[in-house]
């Protein structure tokens, strides 16, 4: 795998030379970091885009966010990129410090103030440009500055890294390793890891921005974002969606209809069966069971019978034959009442008995 190959961590893919003026210590210099638009390196990495102004602005915010309360190095040769790589570590002594950026027509500029060191060197020609070190996604548009450099070989034969735990070398045992970091076989091909490097690329932009940060936010910050949003999340145990809340009341309340229908028919039929309900008025008493069935079963408990079972009319009973005998006539004697009106008479009380 070449050490050039394209990742999303590049390192002096540009360089702006260094006006040994411009190198007094503790004096404020503003150089050009990065262009604007777009650039490549001399070994033939890139194109990478730092975009317009409003691109660029939020490069430099994103480097803001990153940084904390802490600077933007300056060191020499970018050591302090590879001094952090296991097995190759070593000392990265400051250079100077970025202590500002800001962002102009022609690209990003960065306000640095050299260390005496770093000063003399460039003052007696011993340096002589200064490259970025940023982060990059997999179609190499720029998403934040991490240091720079003092080199006098910008962009020649330099390591691109995709994280800074990467190696330098990468051919042999160690470009077994790297596959195998990334989860693939030890003799995966070069297109597949940088396939796999360019993947983890986008899922770490992804997932920032899912958690509402740039995309060159930092693991903590993602972690920190994710935590606080979790605990947003309602406790499940105390909380129940309103749409499942809706569907058990209306599944509550088409039990509770089946079950206040089932009595209130048995109650109408057996008022029926019990005579003491006329079939055509079963709807009326289904009405009157399903509103109130308490109301309803009482009504039925006082009610007389009036049909028979099944809803045949009650028989009407048949009026007996009226006759006068003699404790009659005697009667009418005394009252002075006519044969024809104690006739009627005695009829009336047998019918309502």
């Amino acid at each position: 795998m070449p050490r050039n190959a394209a990742s999303s961590f590049a390192i002096a893919a540009h360089a702006a030379e260094i006006s040994p003026a411009a190198a007094q210590q503790g004096v404020e210099s503003w150089l050009l970091i990065m262009p604007a638009g777009s650039f490549a390196g001399r070994d033939g990495r890139g194109p990478y885009d730092a975009g317009d102004q409003v691109a660029m602005a939020a490069i430099v915010e994103a480097t803001r966010n990153r940084a904390g309360s802490t600077e933007l190095v300056v060191d020499y040769d970018h050591q302090t990129v590879f001094a952090s790589i296991p097995g190759v570590g070593g000392r990265a002594p400051a250079a100077g410090w970025l202590k500002e950026l800001d962002v102009r027509a022609n690209g990003i500029w960065g306000r640095v103030v050299w260390t005496a060191a770093a000063a003399q060197a460039i003052r007696a020609g011993e340096y002589r440009y200064i490259s970025p070190v940023y982060h990059h996604d997999a179609a190499g548009k720029v998403l934040l500055l991490l240091s720079a450099g003092l080199t006098n070989s910008p962009n020649l034969d330099l390591a691109a890294v995709a994280a800074s735990a990467l190696p330098l070398t990468t051919e042999g045992d160690d470009m077994k390793k790297i596959a195998e970091a990334l989860g693939l076989a030890a003799d995966a091909s070069e297109t597949a890891i940088l396939a796999a490097i360019g993947t983890i690329t986008a899922a770490q932009s992804a997932i920032a921005t899912a958690a509402g940060l740039a995309t060159g936010a930092t693991a903590d910050a993602v972690v920190t974002a994710v935590q606080s949003a979790r605990a947003a999340v309602p406790d499940p145990t105390r909380y129940v969606p309103v749409a499942q809340v809706a569907a058990m009341q209306a599944e509550f309340k088409t039990l509770r209809d089946t079950v206040v229908g089932d009595k209130a028919a048995a109650a109408v039929d057996g008022a029926i069966a019990e005579g003491k309900l006329a079939p055509a008025l079963k709807d009326w008493a289904l009405a009157y069971a399903k509103a109130d069935l308490g109301n309803f079963q009482a009504f039925i408990a006082a009610a007389p019978v009036i049909v028979t079972p099944g809803g045949r009319p009650m028989p009407q009973r048949q009026a007996a034959d009226v006759a006068l005998d003699d404790s009659d006539r005697a009667v009418m004697r005394a009252m002075g009442i006519s044969e024809v009106d104690m006739l009627t008479a005695k009829k009336k009380q047998q019918e309502t008995v």
